[in-house]
């Protein structure tokens, strides 16, 4: 063990157990399921061999590709042979062999999954589950395409459906048509849920969805009509064969288009069957999932950088001693914000998958939802998504760069964390865009004169505690810069309208950027009530040391929001003055001395393993430079003495130019 890292956690004031259990407990909902999956997760480490442990980084796109393929089937076993089903706990245990590394089949326990079970009747649910089962389908989700992507309706592959022989026929009909993007389907999976446009006599009745077939059950070969292979090298997750699928009038049953909201009779007949707004609550869900997932992935690069942070010391002070990095000011500015921010971002993703689960379970699958409540889920989905991406990656290149040049390796796990959290910000519905979706509901709200806020149904006697009275002045200034906000914003809107005369796309175009930023606010006191919840319910478990702490640090993410993220606004909407922004700067330059303290317990209460981090940065042990230096031999570079390539290339040269 590191002496540097070994004292942090003896002079920390956090009893980290204590801590851990609470975490796990949000995240399983249960101390009972928490320990069964920990077991679990211990069983799985003596049976699987982790990618950490395979040299896995070292290796070519093929190996790669080959080695998670192979652990992504052996994790299917396991899961199966454990009965384990919820896809969160799914994913947790993965971690322990996958590291931040993705598993093959994501989209088949995602978004194929949940679109067959939300979109399909009952008939079809029934068929699909047994012939899933009976014949190794492995599914995909294909929406985007070469030429559309956050923009569904303008998605261009036809789904035309022929009365004759009561198919539908599947067509790409322009270059831009072509899907493009879809994970596993490069080389892996041999259905899909596709969206396409339904033409019946030459009329579109919108985006639908259809299952169809991609590769042979028998020889896996692409089933005549499809055009289907990988996209090639990405920024990062080389073993993931995102694909292009090309359709050249494929036919496919009447039946196979999932037909709970709307219908095809057999004479071609459109039946619109209940709301078709509700048809895009599986988005809901896949965003519930996500933002839970970018959360977790937030705290490995904070756990990563603040472990290090503790073993690195450079730059010798007067007495000719080298200080823990962690002790510098800017080094803490940049880390501790983060680090409050991962557990803002858990306490208010968890709050947000319970709401969900809530609603869905009321609602018998959303079937029978409000559609103003809808409105409102959608709203916050689109906002909170786009936000734990967006701050994921800041913090992951921040912690990366706090990193030095060791958190540039890729043996420091800090480039998948980055690259995973960059490409967050584009999947499934592009960031701004998501953004913009939230502000438009906010827009009718004020417009409408109704409330957007969603709270939770034990407020009143959150606001009755000392929890609360601690904190109100805090949040009474974040529920004003939200009222200011929207209220300059929406007038913004008005005056382009009437005084400019600017139709409303052009208002709306030329208020965007306020727009992105009133959402930002929104989506911010969301997770601040959400972060107040998750604090109120940790004093009942009376552990008096760790509730100071948790309190702590919801303060530094107050007094960061106001003297960082948002100080352009406070200011300029006058909801604080600059002298008040001084006390707020000072109050957070405290707040950074007393978090230091207990960094390195509050990075350890997540539980994460050697293998979940894979990172030779931020081993728990903190033997980083022994990591760092096995890594290196590692390099397939090394593995002849004497290198062919330099007697085929560089020494001809040289023996040439010696003899002139």
């Amino acid at each position: 063990m590191n002496k540097d890292l070994a004292k942090e956690r003896q002079n920390s004031s956090l009893r980290v157990q204590k801590l851990n259990s609470f975490i796990g407990r949000n995240l399983f909902l249960s101390d009972e399921r928490y320990k069964q999956v920990l077991e679990l997760k211990s069983v799985l480490a003596s049976q699987i061999k982790s990618l950490y442990d395979e040299n896995y980084e070292n290796l070519e796109r093929e190996q790669k590709y080959e080695l998670v393929l192979k652990k992504s089937l052996e994790l299917i076993e396991f899961a199966n042979e454990h009965n384990v089903t919820n896809y969160m706990e799914y994913t947790y245990l993965i971690g322990e062999v996958m590291g931040t590394e993705k598993h093959l089949f994501g989209l088949h326990f995602t978004m194929f999954s949940i679109s067959l079970e939300l979109w399909s009747t009952a008939e079809q649910k029934t068929y699909w589950d047994r012939f899933l089962k009976e014949n190794g389908v492995f599914g995909t989700y294909i929406q985007t395409e070469i030429g559309h992507g956050t923009f569904i309706r303008g998605l261009e592959t036809t789904a035309t459906y022929d009365p004759t022989t009561q198919e539908f026929i599947i067509d790409s009909p322009t270059l831009t048509s072509i899907k493009f993007w879809p994970g596993a389907s490069g080389k892996t999976c041999n259905y899909a849920i596709v969206m396409a446009k339904l033409i019946i006599d030459k009329k579109d009745y919108g985006i639908h969805a259809f299952v169809v077939q991609l590769r042979s059950l028998e020889n896996h070969c692409p089933v005549p009509g499809i055009e289907i292979g990988d996209i090639g090298k990405k920024h990062a997750y080389e073993a993931i064969d995102n694909g292009f699928v090309k359709f050249n009038h494929v036919r496919i049953p009447r039946n196979n288009m999932l037909m709970r909201f709307a219908q095809v009779l057999p004479n071609g007949e459109f039946k619109q069957l209940g709301n078709e707004i509700v048809m895009y609550a599986c988005m809901l869900i896949m965003r519930g999932i996500l933002c839970m997932f970018a959360s977790l992935l937030h705290s490995i690069s904070t756990t990563i950088a603040i472990r290090y942070s503790c073993v690195r010391r450079q730059t010798a002070d007067p007495n000719g001693f080298e200080p823990q990095i962690i002790d510098y000011q800017t080094q803490q500015y940049r880390l501790l914000p983060g680090l409050a921010t991962t557990y803002a971002n858990f306490f208010a993703t968890i709050n947000f998958r319970n709401i969900l689960n809530s609603f869905k379970k009321r609602s018998r699958n959303f079937s029978q939802i409000d559609p103003n409540e809808l409105a409102k889920l959608h709203a916050l989905s689109s906002g909170i998504k786009a936000m734990v991406f967006d701050e994921c990656l800041k913090f992951g290149q921040i912690n990366r760069l706090c990193c030095g040049g060791h958190g540039y390796s890729a043996s420091s796990g800090l480039q998948p964390v980055i690259q995973e959290a960059d490409a967050g910000c584009t999947y499934e519905g592009d960031n701004i865009v998501l953004y913009l979706q939230t502000a438009r509901y906010l827009l009718k709200a004020i417009q409408k004169g109704f409330s957007p806020h969603l709270y939770l149904d034990n407020l009143s006697e959150i606001k009755a505690s000392e929890l609360f009275k601690r904190f109100e002045h805090y949040i009474l200034l974040f529920d004003r810069l939200y009222e200011n906000q929207i209220g300059e914003i929406s007038n913004r809107m008005i005056s382009l309208m009437e005084d400019q005369k600017l139709d409303r796309f052009e208002a709306w175009n030329s208020s965007s950027v306020g727009l992105v930023e009133t959402a930002k606010i929104y989506i911010c006191l969301f997770i601040i009530y959400m972060n107040l919840n998750g604090i109120y319910e940790h004093q009942k478990i009376e552990c008096a040391e760790n509730q100071i702490i948790l309190e702590e640090l919801f303060e530094l993410y107050l007094t960061y929001g106001i003297v960082e993220k948002f100080s352009n606004h406070f200011l300029k909407l006058g909801v604080i003055d600059g002298q008040e922004m001084t006390v707020h700067q000072n109050r957070l330059y405290e707040l950074l001395k007393k978090i230091r303290k207990n960094a390195v317990g509050l990075v350890d209460a997540f539980g994460w393993s050697d293998s979940n981090l894979s990172s030779s940065l931020g081993v728990y042990d903190g033997n980083v430079y022994e990591k760092l230096f096995q890594f290196a031999k590692s390099s397939l570079l090394n593995r002849n003495a004497a290198d062919h390539t330099f007697k085929k290339l560089a020494k001809p040269y040289i023996l040439a130019k010696s003899k002139l």
